[in-house]
This record gives structure tokens, C-alpha cells and sequence, in this order.
């Protein structure tokens, strides 16, 4: 993947995204973030503002600000929604339910994931990413409808990235909540290893259901809006089924985008402290002896020197820092 597939966010809108944004219904608000830090949605109208996703666990206060000045006041919320259990996308659920006092609303595997305070299966273990747990008073099935804002949209369940994954689809303004089954020509990263190979045909599974639905506009839980959603979802089809064909290309999907997640979470940091911390993450063993390098630290070396390369990674005075947006 190279730079421009990364390097997806861009802080100041440009009049491109000024003009995407205008297709948005006037009670829809979209926050793009960065790649650590997932995206939010945010619902105007109805009974009351809902917030769709809370982003990582040390952004809670940025977020409350972001609110803040759309005119919404932390007390008025009047739901949280999590699109799936993992901790860029529910890691704010504390700070924004105690400024507000709104419920959760989740699938239920992921109410009960934060009921048993479950690490392994959300990944928290696997990279070693501290997490707050709150429980989700309210839970959706696949196929419920549910007031949000001023518009009624479809629950709709989309394991692959995540087994507890939903979207939401509003038909009226074919709008889609997307979550991470489906980015700007990309698609979130494919946990093998943790949920096996089942999360593959899941996932494929997941793009075929989407690709029925009319979408006029996609909302991503990472990156920038999507107008052409059925391009996107073709690519995502035949990179699934080129993961099939050759699970070292899943791997190497995996590996890139964990190492700039882990590298987003730690900077700045020493090259040496960053890649002996990787080294004791359950990933870099369970996905690096697969993709043909004498040894994990060996991969990790030449990823990063390709990532220095590629102007993804900057060193200076002996500290590593990542240009794609936190």
C-alpha cells in the first residue's frame, strides 16, 4: 500500500470535501479523524443528538469540544452508538457517558464483550491498548429500525473486521454508516488469527450484502467520505478474494496498518524501543513467521525502512514519528 492509500485524512477541508459534505442531510454531521482515532457521526433532530462512535480512550475531551461547537451541549446527547468493540471506535464511551449520562447501544456481542470485559476478542490484549469498560444499556439486532436524529435507519450486521460489527443504512437519503467493512477503496484488517479464517467469508459475506444496498454516500469509520461506494466495494471483493488465493497478502494488509497503528500509539519513540515493543505484541508472532523473512524483527526493519522510504515514517534526533494523522 503505498503513501497516497494511506494518508487518507486531511484536517483542513478542501473544497472537494466541502462539496461531498453538502450531499450530507442538514441533522448529519461527519467528523473524520485520523487512523487511531476513529471517525464520528453525529444525529441531529428527533429527540435529541446521537453520536456514533467515541473514537480512542485519550480523546474524550477533544471530542466533547467537537461537539461543543456543532451547539451541542454533553448533557443533551441523548444515545451513544458503537459500531464494534474495538478501542479506536468505543475507547471515548467513559468520558463522553459521564459528561453526558447517555446510554450505549451495541450489537450483542459486543454488550457482552464489555459486560465480561472480554480483551482477547477486541483485540486489547493482542496490542496491548488500555480500555475503560462501560456497558451497553441498549442492544440492536440485524435487521432492527431505530430513530436516530430526525431520520430512521436500518440496522444492518457486518462481521468480517469484527465479528460484532454493525452498520446502520438510511434509505431514504441512501446514506451508509459503514464502520470499517468498508473505507475508501479499502476495508479494515482481517483478524485471522483471533477470530480464524471464518472472519474471511464473513467478510466477503458482509461486501455482497452491501453491494445490494443503493448508497449514495458511505460515512467510513476510518478516512474520507465515499461517493462511489460500488467502486469501493468491488475492489474490496476481489482484494478478499485475493486474500483467499494468497493468505500472504492478508498478512502483509495486516502487518503494514497494525505497524502504523502501533507506531500512532507509541510516538515519538526510538526505533529500538519501538520495534522491541512490537517484538512482545501478539501479532508480530502470530503474522510475521508467515510472510517469508528469516525472523519478525528482520521484517520489521525492512517494513520500516520501506515506511522511512515512502516518507510514512519520519526519524529525527532519534525519534520516530508517523505522517498520517493520529
Amino acid at each position: 500500500m503505498g503513501r497516497a492509500q494511506y494518508i487518507l485524512t486531511i484536517r483542513v477541508p478542501l473544497i472537494c470535501d466541502l462539496l461531498v459534505m453538502t450531499k450530507l442531510p442538514p441533522s448529519v454531521r461527519f467528523w473524520q479523524r485520523g487512523w487511531h482515532n476513529a471517525n464520528h457521526v453525529l444525529l441531529l433532530g428527533g429527540e435529541g443528538p446521537v453520536l456514533v462512535d467515541t473514537g480512542g480512550d485519550e480523546d474524550g475531551a477533544v471530542l466533547l469540544k467537537m461537539m461543543q461547537a456543532e451547539g451541542v451541549a454533553a448533557a443533551a446527547l441523548r444515545l451513544i452508538v458503537n459500531t464494534h468493540a474495538h478501542w479506536d471506535h468505543c475507547g471515548g464511551n467513559q468520558a463522553i457517558q459521564a459528561a453526558s449520562g447517555a446510554p450505549i447501544a451495541a450489537n450483542p456481542l459486543a454488550a457482552a464483550w464489555f459486560a465480561q470485559q472480554e480483551r482477547y476478542l477486541t483485540w486489547l490484549d493482542y496490542f496491548a491498548v488500555p480500555f475503560t469498560y462501560t456497558p451497553a444499556g441498549l442492544i440492536w439486532q440485524d435487521g432492527d429500525e431505530v430513530q436516530l436524529g430526525e431520520l430512521v435507519w436500518q440496522v444492518i450486521a457486518i462481521p468480517g473486521h469484527a465479528p460484532d460489527a454493525i452498520a446502520l443504512y438510511q434509505p431514504e437519503h441512501k446514506l451508509l454508516i459503514s464502520a470499517d467493512a468498508l473505507h475508501l477503496n479499502d476495508c479494515g484488517i482481517i483478524n485471522v488469527a483471533v477470530h480464524g479464517w471464518e472472519a474471511l467469508d464473513a467478510a466477503a459475506a458482509t461486501t455482497a450484502r452491501l453491494q445490494q444496498l443503493e448508497i449514495a454516500l458511505a460515512l467510513p469509520g476510518h478516512g474520507p467520505l465515499i461517493t462511489d461506494a460500488a467502486a469501493s466495494l468491488e475492489r474490496i471483493a476481489s482484494m478478499l478474494a485475493g486474500f483467499r488465493a494468497d493468505p500472504e497478502k492478508l498478512h502483509r494488509h495486516l502487518v503494514r496498518r497494525v505497524f502504523i497503528a502501533t507506531l500512532l500509539g507509541q510516538q515519538p519513540i526510538s526505533r529500538s524501543a519501538l520495534l522491541a515493543w512490537m517484538l512482545h505484541l501478539p501479532w508480530t508472532s502470530d503474522y510475521l513467521p508467515t510472510t517469508g523473512y528469516p525472523n519478525a524483527a528482520a521484517q520489521l526493519h525492512d517494513l520500516l525502512h520501506t515506511f522511512i522510504q515512502q516518507g510514512i515514517v519520519i526519524e529525527q534526533n532519534g525519534l520516530l514519528t508517523c505522517t498520517v494523522p493520529r
